[in-house]
């Protein structure tokens, strides 16, 4: 959503996607699913880098995909947190990347005209997303190939 624009942060609508995808059904599809969205971004919008939010969804699927099996996943706090807390760590990945690239911003700076105006703008339009993805994908399951069930 790169029109809706305060400071310079802008909602981060991936982040609860792979979300509620992982957490929905499992480690494997959650990183897949992270990795593909992160490829489709860097090549649908002029990123001058390709690959770095590939790598930081992959690794947030797979990390929010943990949470399949666990009683928080039929909640709406746990993958509101954890959509949040997917922002952070993609903001401040690329930020990390920007930084090695040679591109310099203040830490506060960046912290106050980007970090929190997009954490506010996707804690925000989270909701609305995890339900609809809710909706769409229905109960949590694991799909993995050669799983053990317990």
């Amino acid at each position: 959503m790169p029109y809706i624009n305060v400071a310079d942060g802008i909602p981060d609508l991936i982040a609860p996607t792979v979300v509620v995808i992982a957490i929905l059904r499992g480690t494997l599809v959650g990183a897949v699913t992270g990795f593909a969205m992160g490829l489709l971004v860097e090549l649908s919008s002029p990123v001058g880098t390709l690959g770095v939010l590939a790598l930081l969804y992959l690794v947030i699927g797979a990390w929010c995909g943990r949470y399949c099996s666990r009683d928080e996943s039929s909640t709406l706090t746990a993958p509101l947190v954890l959509s949040v807390a997917a922002a952070l760590v993609t903001q401040i990945g690329v930020m990390i990347f920007q930084l090695m690239l040679g591109t310099h911003m203040g830490a506060s700076e960046f912290i106050v005209s980007v970090l929190l105006p997009t954490l506010a703008l996707t804690a925000l339009l989270s909701p609305p997303v995890l339900l609809i993805g809710r909706r769409l994908i229905g109960p949590p399951r694991v799909v993995e190939p050669y799983a053990v069930r317990t």
